[in-house]
């Protein structure tokens, strides 16, 4: 859409949904709702493509947890960023950076256990433009998982 000086505006959020996934880009945010029973595969290759697109982009993930089990998860790519005791166990707070792939895998394969009871939404936090939303797009429409597409430029 061309602004006044001829050139194209910037998108200011993109949506790409589907009947069992949705994905709103921002520039600063990635809002993911993925509907309940998810192909795993299909999990996987939205975040991979997020994570090919922009390695800097992370999940703020809070999980409950024996403080054993922090180690693990930090042994698998995740980020402590605090902890404080709640009863028996421990609310960690961990950034899953799309950079580590073994981070993502194992946060994909978390996300696919939440999605086999209820629907999921997640916010990743990303350092996203016009360009890098639109390449988003373009890959997610490859996965013939979306009906809609719609783009919302500023004014």
């Amino acid at each position: 859409m061309p602004n006044s000086s001829g050139g194209k505006t910037e998108p200011a959020c993109i949506e790409v949904s589907g009947p069992d996934v949705s994905v709103v880009l921002t520039q600063g945010a990635i809002n993911i709702w993925l509907g309940r029973k998810l192909e795993k595969a299909l999990i996987s290759r939205i975040f991979l493509i997020i994570s090919q697109i922009d390695a800097s982009a992370e999940h703020e993930k809070k999980i409950l947890c024996r403080f054993e089990e922090i180690s693990q998860f930090e042994n698998s790519g995740y980020i402590l960023t605090s902890y404080a005791r709640k009863g028996q166990m421990y609310r960690a707070i961990f950034v899953v950076p799309f950079s580590n792939s073994r981070a993502l895998e194992m946060f994909v394969e978390s996300i696919s256990l939440e999605t086999d009871k209820e629907d999921v939404k997640i916010t990743i936090y990303w350092r996203g433009g016009g360009t890098r939303m639109n390449l988003i797009k373009e890959e997610l429409s490859r996965l013939n998982c979306f009906s809609t597409m719609n783009t919302v430029y500023r004014q």
